[in-house]
């Protein structure tokens, strides 16, 4: 939001600084205006009195996703990638992991302001007001909770750390989390060390429940996840009926064959190899080259007009921080000209309906949630929309690359939200949101019958983009 020449001064006039008529100018017609200053005079490595436009901190301007438009195959609008990694440019230094953070703040902050109580929120916590109501906005640093049912949150902006005190409501599950980004409203202690919340927090905001965007013919989008081919567990025979229906070899619901259509698979589409100890003697296949060399010989018996999405996964040959980028050409090169490999995650274009894919790593780190579980994938899909972010806690059990942009950020809220990773199924609506979690193509593991989970095997979710009807597939028969 700029700012009127005023409180341009003002607001120097408040930290001991002169400018200069042309950065008074200057920062007036910004329009970044006073956050263009804040971003400046934090930057600043040494005491000054005097502040120019040569002192400015203009920040990088990050190029914007480049949309790619994938070849028309079939008489159906192609698959668009709106929005993905295109490539790495994570180095592992300091300045890496700050950029990152930096970039999901500032997204983040800025959805927390089109909250309404929190659109005059104070942009800096080392300028709070010991007498009046604060309103700020952060990112969570520390969590500790108290017996008596208090929780002590320090948020954290580009000015520096507060200690924020919150009181959790028999109405209001906080579920804070660290390194999200909320917003506050409350009183300073008498120290001026501790501000005492008196209402609920504020998160990214979600908008007014919307239409969906729906596409101008009735094209079937299907949608599935963790095929696991390789492993000894994985559903051959049910698998194989699944690509027979496909070709619409068997008489099971063929209208919902999505040909000409979109197959969308969520990652994990092998076992891989050493993606947990031990794997390889539960591997049918213990060969990952192989094991995709199974996959194209499978695939490619499924029909060219049916547009085929594949996306990487924790067992997929890529890096295992995220984002991920696609599958390399070593792979690719056995495939159709009917194929689309994307990173993870991916915001698709189908027939002009918004789906965000996500294999769901991240999905491990809210199961510690309240109220959340691996069978319920619903729940912690909606934690992510919540928090418009894909993997909002960094260091935990889903590795971050350091990329100069946060990648992960939900910049706009989808049509279709699509994960997979916990072999649960799910379908569900929230606000405006199909959530679809289709589960496995690969029966219980020794390790998930020791922890008692029992997987939801060989189910696909058909959607019918211009009705958002939706079937769910079981080819367990």
């Amino acid at each position: 939001m700029s700012a009127n020449k005023k409180e341009v001064i003002a607001w120097l006039s408040e930290r001991k600084l002169m400018p200069s008529p042309e950065l008074v100018s200057h920062i007036s017609n910004h329009p970044e205006g006073i956050g263009l200053l804040e971003r400046t005079v934090t930057s600043l490595t040494e005491p000054k009195l005097f502040l120019g436009i040569s002192d400015l901190v203009e920040e990088e301007v990050l190029e914007p996703p480049k949309v790619i438009e994938r070849k028309k195959v079939a008489d159906i609008p192609p698959v668009i990638i709106e929005r993905q990694i295109q490539k790495s440019m994570s180095d592992g230094k300091l300045e890496s992991f700050v950029s990152l953070f930096n970039d999901r703040f500032k997204n983040l902050s800025k959805l927390v302001r089109r909250d309404p109580s929190m659109r005059d929120a104070i942009r800096d916590t080392s300028n709070l007001s010991p007498d009046e109501e604060n309103k700020i906005i952060g990112m969570v640093a520390d969590i500790q909770t108290f017996n008596n049912g208090r929780t002590r949150v320090t948020l954290e902006d580009r000015g520096g750390r507060i200690n924020v005190m919150l009181q959790e409501s028999s109405e209001e599950n906080l579920n804070l989390i660290m390194d999200e980004v909320i917003g506050v409203s409350g009183k300073l202690s008498r120290q001026g060390n501790v501000l005492f919340v008196n209402s609920p927090i504020v998160r990214p905001h979600l908008g007014r429940y919307r239409e969906v965007s729906r596409a101008e013919e009735p094209h079937i989008a299907l949608f599935i996840s963790d095929v696991h081919l390789g492993s000894g567990t994985f559903q051959e025979k049910e698998w194989d009926k699944f690509i027979s229906w496909l070709n619409g070899d068997v008489d099971y619901h063929k209208e919902w064959i999505p040909n000409p259509g979109y197959l969308i698979i969520a990652g994990d589409a092998v076992d891989g190899i050493d993606s947990y100890p031990g794997q390889e003697a539960d591997l049918s296949i213990t060969d990952v080259w192989e094991q995709y060399a199974e996959l194209s010989k499978s695939v490619n018996r499924i029909p060219t007009e049916i547009q085929t999405v594949i996306m990487p996964g924790n067992h997929d040959a890529v890096r295992l921080m995220e984002p991920q980028l696609p599958l390399p050409d070593k792979v690719v090169k056995n495939f159709g000209d009917n194929l689309t490999f994307t990173a993870n995650p991916v915001l698709l274009d189908l027939a002009g309906v918004k789906t965000m894919c996500y294999h769901g790593k991240s999905l491990d780190d809210l199961v510690s949630l309240r109220d959340l579980s691996y069978d319920n994938p619903m729940g912690m899909m909606k934690e992510l929309l919540k928090r418009r972010h894909l993997a909002p806690i960094y260091g935990a059990k889903t590795p971050l690359a350091p990329e100069k942009q946060d990648y992960m950020l939900i910049h706009d809220i989808p049509d279709i939200f699509v994960t997979g990773h916990v072999h649960s199924f799910g379908v569900e609506k929230y606000n405006g949101v199909l959530m679809i979690n289709p589960g496995t193509w690969q029966s219980q593991t020794d390790y998930q019958k020791m922890m008692g989970f029992q997987p939801d095997p060989c189910r696909a979710v058909a959607v019918n983009l211009q009705t958002f009807d939706t079937q769910v597939l079981d080819f367990n028969f």
